[in-house]
């Protein structure tokens, strides 16, 4: 394909996804909406182990359990700032459609804010138990946090609003104020809540990766010198191979395709943010174990570093996005991301134009979730429509 065969055959991919979200005003499931549930769970809701058990079930079934048990469909902070970034860096739309797209959801991101906090803050419409922790639905997470934040920037990069810029200055103090950066024997971490300390690395260098970018507008050495630490701390983690575990406690001692991800998107941030002149060196080296370890050569994007299982779109998603972002140095990785793009098409996609949830072994998910499957992919796919339609540079 040519160049402008790829943009329109992005293009065609995207209008399918952002028609289906636009139409719902992005309100939608979640995979892990399970303790949302009105019905039939409340003994189990008691404990730990039930709530794992709520989660996973309703998460997992491959038929769609959310009706029966009560779970409404919800607008979650995650969805609307990876929309806001998906308006503000894209070029799908003609230019007064996306402004008041974009306008629109702004306002969806000011009304979900967590009010018991001054700054900007955002969590999930849901209670979630994981295997480290439990937090309560609206309550501030450093995932949605800096999401809403990059979103912010973003906007303001659109469209040089003072009053964003303001805003997103407000995340970065929100975390500084509330989430504590951890001292370890190289550098500090950020937590993934207020008063967290889980060393989780997706979390950190999220938070690193947005105080690197307030830098560029706001002269306030703090953001960059807690950014620094962070970075450090990172740096020191990284593992032989080029790989990151998902945090640095035995529970956490996984690598998976998404995150993994993650911590590449906000590492390239903080290399352009000049932190530390190792960083570009360890994104190299992340960058070559996620193409050589955690995508297979027809396209599939692995799931773990042990398995390709689940078939995941928020996986394939983000795939596409770090390689795409990447090959404005590397010209080879935007192959990468495009042989993800149509493995995904040809594995992931209805035949309405949306894509499922997960495909398992033995069955498929097929809920098209709001966050996980609609958001994600319409991000990614507006990184990736970017990088064919950018020469890559050169030097």
């Amino acid at each position: 394909m040519t160049p402008d065969e790829r943009v329109a055959h992005v293009d065609e991919v995207f209008h399918a996804l952002e028609s289906y979200g636009d139409r719902r005003q992005w309100v939608g499931s979640d995979p892990y909406d399970g303790l949302n549930a009105t019905r039939f769970v409340w003994p189990l809701a008691r404990t730990v182990k039930g709530r794992q058990v709520i989660t996973q079930v309703v998460k997992r079934c491959p038929i769609d359990l959310r009706p029966a048990l009560g779970i409404a469909p919800q607008l979650n902070s995650a969805t609307v700032a990876w929309v806001v970034s998906t308006y503000a860096r894209g070029e799908f739309l003609e230019p007064r459609e996306r402004d008041d797209k974009l306008s629109r959801a702004l306002a969806l991101l000011e009304d979900l804010r967590c009010r018991e906090y001054d700054e900007p803050c955002w969590g999930y419409p849901f209670d979630a138990q994981s295997r480290v922790f439990f937090y309560p639905r609206n309550s501030p997470n450093t995932i949605a946090t800096m999401f809403g934040g990059m979103a912010l920037l973003d906007a303001y990069e659109r469209t040089g609003s003072e009053a964003l810029l303001d805003e997103a200055v407000g995340v970065g103090h929100f975390f500084l104020r509330h989430v504590p950066q951890t001292p370890a024997e190289k550098g500090a971490y950020f937590g993934y809540l207020v008063g967290d300390r889980s060393p989780i690395h997706n979390a950190n260098l999220h938070v690193c990766a947005l105080l690197s970018r307030l830098g560029r507008y706001v002269d306030d050495d703090r953001f960059l010198d807690a950014a620094q630490l962070g970075v450090e701390y990172a740096l020191a983690h990284q593992r032989d191979d080029g790989s990151w575990l998902y945090g640095d406690r035995p529970n956490l001692a996984w690598v998976d395709g998404y995150h993994h991800g993650y911590v590449l998107d906000a590492l390239r941030v903080c290399a352009d943010a000049d932190l530390d002149p190792r960083v570009p060196g360890a994104l190299r080296r992340g960058l070559e174990y996620y193409r050589r370890e955690l995508i297979l050569a027809d396209g599939t994007p692995k799931y773990f570093s042990t398995s390709a299982q689940p078939l995941d779109t928020q996986s394939a998603a983000q795939a596409i996005q770090t390689f795409a972002i990447a090959s404005s140095d590397d010209p080879s990785y935007l192959d990468v991301a495009w042989r993800v793009f149509e493995w995904s098409l040809q594995n992931l996609r209805r035949e309405d134009g949306l894509f499922i949830f997960q495909r398992r072994r033995l069955w498929t998910n097929r809920v098209p979730h709001m966050r996980w499957v609609v958001a994600t992919m319409l991000l990614g796919l507006t990184h990736l429509r970017n990088a064919v339609a950018t020469p890559a540079r050169v030097g």
